[in-house]
């Protein structure tokens, strides 16, 4: 049975759901924070889902396909609204961060979550995970400078000369910025979580979520593992960390790092 939110247009008839976007760079915790929402019983989540997934990867990774691709994700994110409807409907394509803006002037009701993680244990799990690597290996086959990437026209006249750590940490620092400019820019309309903090304090970020979403019943509490707060410190050497922290501008012991 479908879960009624209680918010109905008078004029259509309709309940009220909003359509809700999950940002980040890969390695974030967006897919955590996906699942998490998507437990909720007025929500409906596509989780990298395609089309939605890959439309959204290839426009990132390449600007000029926006133009002849955003007109058919447009249409994608109508239908699967349209599908969920009364519930809201979350897409967690990460990758969105670089389309976010357009989106939100599409989708007027929209709402962003953010998720922001420490790059030490972000590039450690990129280490770990195939496909971000694939990425990195293929770089030239994308328009440079390339934001998604965090490669500039500087950057790529070396590129292929540095760690893969370092590449990381570029990444890493664009989505980094990239997320700073949609706080300006997008205001109450995004919400940003700490990946560190929603773990340290799970109930009252999930508080946070309930107010931002306006959702009728508490967020249920998922399955914490703390260990992958530090598991970056076993899968890093100290060489790593300092090529990471030349990029970042901080070591793992600032307190800014968080």
């Amino acid at each position: 049975m479908l879960y009624i939110t209680g918010k109905i247009d008078f004029v259509t008839g309709k309940s009220k759901s909003r359509k809700i976007f999950i940002l980040g760079t890969g390695r974030s915790g967006t897919h955590w924070i996906a699942y998490i929402l998507d437990a909720h019983p007025q929500i409906r989540a596509t989780i990298e889902k395609n089309p939605m997934f890959g439309l959204v990867k290839e426009m990132a990774l390449d600007p000029s396909k926006r133009a002849r691709l955003f007109p058919k994700l447009i249409r994608r994110y109508k239908l699967e609204h349209f599908i969920s409807a009364p519930l809201h409907y979350l897409d967690k394509s990460h990758p969105n961060i670089w389309l976010a803006e357009d989106l939100s002037k599409v989708f007027k009701d929209a709402v962003f979550i953010g998720m922001k993680r420490n790059p030490y244990a972000t590039i450690a799990s990129m280490l770990k995970h195939k496909g971000v690597k694939t990425w990195h290996k293929d770089w030239k086959q994308y328009p440079i400078p390339n934001a998604f990437l965090g490669i500039t026209e500087e950057i790529a006249t070396h590129y292929d000369n540095l760690p893969l750590v370092t590449q990381f940490a570029f990444r890493w620092k664009a989505h980094q910025e990239q997320m700073n400019k949609l706080q300006e820019n997008l205001h109450n309309r995004l919400l940003v979580i700490n990946y560190e903090e929603l773990i340290f304090n799970i109930r009252e970020n999930l508080n946070k979520l309930e107010d931002f979403l306006e959702l009728k019943e508490p967020i249920p509490i998922p399955e914490i593992r703390s260990e992958s707060l530090d598991k970056w410190k076993k899968q890093l050497d100290d060489s790593e960390i300092k090529q990471i922290a030349e990029i970042v501008g901080y070591l793992p012991s600032d307190e800014t790092m968080f």
